[in-house]
C-alpha cells in the first residue's frame, strides 16, 4: 500500500511540473511566478496593470521549455529605500531547491525610480529584473537563456496588449 502511495505522489509530481509523456522523454513545462515587489507592496499597494500584465506574462510561459531540470522560477522583487538594504532587512539572493528544479530569486529594484514611474516604467523595470535574474541563474543550472530571452521580447507587444 505505501508504495501505491510513494508511486502515485510520484506521478503527481511528476504532472504538476509538467511531466506529460510517460516516455522515456521528459517534458517540463516553465512556471514563471513573479511576486509584487517587497515592502512597496505593503507600503503603497499593488498595481493592477503591473498585476495583470505578470500573470499574462506566467501563462505565456507555462507551454515554454528552457531547461530539463529548472521549471519553477519564483522571481521576488524588491522596493525598498536604501537604509533598509543597509540594515540587512532585504538582501539579494539566488536560492536553488528541489534538486536544482526550483529557483527563488530576490534581486533590487531602485526605490526612487520605482515609487516615480508610472504602470508602465514599473513594468519595465520588473522585466529587466527578470531577464538579470534568469541570466544569473543560467550560471548556476543548464537554462536556455538565450531562448528565453528571445521569447520575451519578442512576446512583449502581445503582453502589454
Amino acid at each position: 500500500m505505501q508504495n501505491c502511495v510513494q508511486a502515485s505522489l510520484k506521478d503527481e509530481d511528476s504532472a504538476r511540473r509538467g511531466y506529460t509523456d510517460k516516455s522515456d522523454k521528459r517534458s517540463f513545462e516553465m512556471e514563471l511566478n513573479v511576486n509584487s515587489p517587497a515592502y512597496y507592496t505593503d507600503k503603497y499597494g499593488v498595481d493592477d496593470k503591473v498585476y495583470n500584465f505578470f500573470k499574462k506574462v506566467r501563462s505565456f510561459f507555462s507551454d515554454k521549455e528552457y531547461s530539463d531540470t529548472l521549471h519553477t522560477v519564483g522571481v521576488l522583487p524588491m522596493v525598498a529605500p536604501q537604509k533598509l538594504y543597509e540594515s540587512g532587512q532585504y538582501k539579494e539572493s539566488v536560492l536553488l531547491i528541489n534538486n536544482q528544479s526550483c529557483a527563488i530569486i530576490s534581486f533590487r529594484i531602485d526605490f526612487n525610480e520605482y515609487c516615480n514611474a508610472d504602470s508602465y516604467q514599473k513594468i519595465d523595470l520588473t522585466k529587466e529584473l527578470i531577464l538579470k535574474a534568469l541570466k544569473k541563474i543560467s550560471s548556476k543550472v543548464h537554462f536556455n537563456y538565450e531562448a528565453f530571452e528571445k521569447d520575451f521580447n519578442q512576446s512583449e507587444a502581445d503582453l502589454q496588449s
